[in-house]
Order: C-alpha cells, then sequence, then structure tokens
C-alpha cells in the first residue's frame, strides 16, 4: 500500500513538474511575443510621427499654390471677374427684378466682353 501511495506522488511530482516546465516556457514565449510587439509599435509611432510631418508639409497651402501655378496655369480671380449674387438670373419668369436677364445671356455678354467666341 505505501509503495502504491509513494508511486502515485511520484507520478504526480513529474506530472506537475512536466507542467510547470511546459508552463514556463510558453510564458517566455507570450513574455518574447509582448516585447517584439512593443518594439513594433515605437517604430510605428516614430513612422507616424514622420509621416504627419510629411503630410503637413505636403498639403501647406503654400505648396499647393506653387504647384497650381506651375502645373495648371491659373490666375488668381480679378475684382472685375466677380458680380453680386442675383438668385433670380437662375429663374428669370420669378424674378422680382424685370431688367435681370437671363442666365445664358449673362454668360454671353461676360464672353463677348473679354472676346471669346
Amino acid at each position: 500500500m505505501l509503495a502504491k501511495r509513494s508511486s502515485f506522488f511520484i507520478f504526480f511530482t513529474c506530472a506537475i513538474g512536466a507542467w510547470l516546465f511546459h508552463l514556463k516556457y510558453t510564458v517566455i514565449s507570450i513574455e518574447d511575443r509582448i516585447r517584439h510587439a512593443k518594439r513594433e509599435i515605437a517604430i510605428e509611432k516614430k513612422n507616424h510621427h514622420i509621416l504627419k510631418a510629411e503630410w503637413k508639409a505636403l498639403t501647406s497651402p503654400e505648396r499647393i499654390q506653387q504647384l497650381t501655378m506651375k502645373h495648371l496655369n491659373m490666375r488668381q480671380i480679378e475684382p472685375s471677374q466677380l458680380r453680386e449674387f442675383d438668385p433670380s438670373i437662375f429663374h428669370a419668369e420669378k424674378s422680382k427684378y424685370k431688367e435681370t436677364k437671363k442666365l445664358s445671356k449673362l454668360i454671353d455678354e461676360i464672353l463677348s466682353s473679354k472676346g471669346v467666341d
């Protein structure tokens, strides 16, 4: 009977030892993965700051204006090109102003004054 008990405790001790051995290496593996993830997070944070600075430089209004001038051949609007907004030009029949022209006539007038046919 004593031999059965002692063999049970020996088996139980070996099983606990094997389980603890497995648990130890599982924990070490998880700690390695955590260390690797923290390193990756630090790298991504650094890259994020770099990308954020680059994005800010790329989208600066001065740079966009320079690129527009260079590639699109655009000019600033002159004050003579502006008119006061009159919604009645879009709906001539509902106009409360009798002298308001239709939009197409207004466009023709603008184009003819600039010499465009």
